[in-house]
Parts: structure tokens; sequence; C-alpha cells
């Protein structure tokens, strides 16, 4: 629906996004393009549209022209561009405060738009997998309230308490029958189901810190970031900020009472002995 309401109120000889964007990331505005027109879109974009012995400005000054909305494809390369200035300042000066949206930026490597462009709200994909980079794309796009499709939860209890729902997260005290990261069995865990428990919680855990490394280090240039396993069941992880290291944390599976535990330490210089680190 909102597809067909978009086409329709577009001339039928424009395009409906022109693809802005610098070389080195052309595998990221092509992907973009595909999404679109994949949703129904029309895109004008270099690497499929401007064919060999064509006039490279003409062809983009038409394409800028004739494009209902032009989507910069935002990243360090792009801002340094002097072409890619040239092809969004069109767009803004027939849209300066933004009413119909006809600049759409996409920042797709961590960066910090400058003037004009710091000023458009924009659709981040950084650090994001696939199909939540596409349901961003897309959702961006609409030129549509974003109102809800469901009414959302009442913000306050016939007591006047604040609702455990959203806005705000479930409070540490809620029921945990509610919590559904801790399923309730109803009798004592077995021996069998402790352990692979512990052990799924651990790999778990794993997974999270080895994504959000490798999201935080994506995000911002001045990061770099260090995960390394000591063995099945022990890492390190560590942050630098300028090539300083900035916080560090051991986690391991084991503790000094029980090998059903999951032990962390936080600090940049680790004790020798396991007996000496705490166990949550």
């Amino acid at each position: 629906m909102i597809i067909e309401n978009l086409n329709e109120a577009n001339p039928p000889d424009m395009t409906d996004f022109f693809i802005s964007y610098n070389k080195a990331d052309r595998t990221w505005a092509e992907w973009i393009a595909y999404v679109l027109e994949d949703a129904g879109f029309s895109t004008s974009i270099q690497a499929w549209d401007f064919r060999p012995g064509t006039n490279f400005v003409l062809e983009m000054q038409e394409a800028a022209a004739e494009a209902v909305r032009t989507l910069l494809v935002l990243s360090p390369d792009y801002l340094t561009s002097q072409f890619a200035a040239s092809e969004w300042a069109a767009a803004f000066a027939r849209d300066p405060r933004g009413v119909e949206g006809k600049v759409v930026p996409v920042m797709v490597r961590p960066c910090e738009p400058k003037g004009l462009l710091r000023q458009i709200v924009r659709i981040e994909l950084v650090g994001l997998e696939e199909d939540e980079a596409r349901r961003w794309l897309l959702k961006g796009i609409e030129q549509r309230r974003a109102k809800p499709e469901a009414q959302p939860p009442f913000p306050a209890q016939p007591d006047g308490k604040v609702a455990t729902a959203f806005p705000g997260p479930r409070s540490a005290t809620a029921n945990r029958r509610d919590n559904p990261y801790l399923p309730h069995i109803g009798r004592r865990p077995s021996d069998a189901e402790r352990r692979r428990f512990i052990r799924n919680s651990y790999a778990a855990i794993t997974d999270k810190f080895r994504n959000g490394l490798e999201a935080l280090k994506a995000r911002y240039d001045f990061v770099e970031t260090d995960i390394e396993f000591r063995g099945e069941m022990d890492f390190v992880a560590e942050v630098f900020m300028h090539g300083n290291s900035e916080c560090a944390c051991h986690i391991w599976l084991g503790g000094a009472f029980s090998r059903d535990a999951i032990s962390y330490y936080e600090g940049r210089s680790f004790p020798e002995t396991r007996s000496t680190k705490c166990s949550r």
C-alpha cells in the first residue's frame, strides 16, 4: 500500500530514487538499489545505468533532475567527494526545509556529516545484519507517520504505578514465570539440565561479545577490539581507543566453588590463578 501510494504520487516519467555514492561504496549502493527495486521502487544508479560512451557529467545531472528523491550513501569517502556534494545539493535546493524528503541520507560507514547534511535525519545501517538493514532501509524511506500498527501499552497501572512493559525495561524483580530468558521448569533442575543451561548460556554470552565488539569497531574508526580464546570455554575481550587499552574482561566456564558457574573478571591485568577471581 505504501509503495502504491508513493508511485501514484510521482510523475510516470520520473525515477523514485537517484542513488548518489562514492566509488568506494559501490557494493553498498548496488545493494541499496536492488533492495529498493525489489520492493517496487525505481532507481537510477551509475553502476547500472551509465553505459560506456555516455557523458558522465550530463548523465549524472539528468538522472538527479529526473529523480523524485536523492538517496545519499554516506561514508567518509562520500563526505570528501566534490562530485557527491553537487549531486545532493540540487535536490536539497528543491526542498531546503526537508518537508518533502527530497534528500535521504543512508549511513553505511561511520562518519560525521557537517553543515547542511548534519541537520537531515538519516537512516543508519552501520553494524546491522542484512535482514535488519533491509527492514530499516525500507522503513526509513516511508513518507508517512511512523505510527505503530498496534496500540502501545498503557504507561500506568490502575494503582498509579508505572507499567513494567515498554516504555522502560522489565524490573529486575519481575515474576520469573513471565521472563522469557528464565524458563520456569516447575521443579528442581537435574544436574544434566543445569550443565546444559550453563554451557548454552556461556555460548550465548560469547556470541554477544563477539558480535558486539565487531559492531563497535565498525561504528568508530578510532576503536580497535580484540578477543582471545584461551580454550573452548575461556576468553579475554579488550577494547582500545586510539590505540590505548580502555577496558578488558575475562570470562570463563567454571569457578572457585563450582564448575557449573560462569566466572567474570574485569580489569586489564588478570590474576594468575582462577581462585582469586569472582564468579557470577
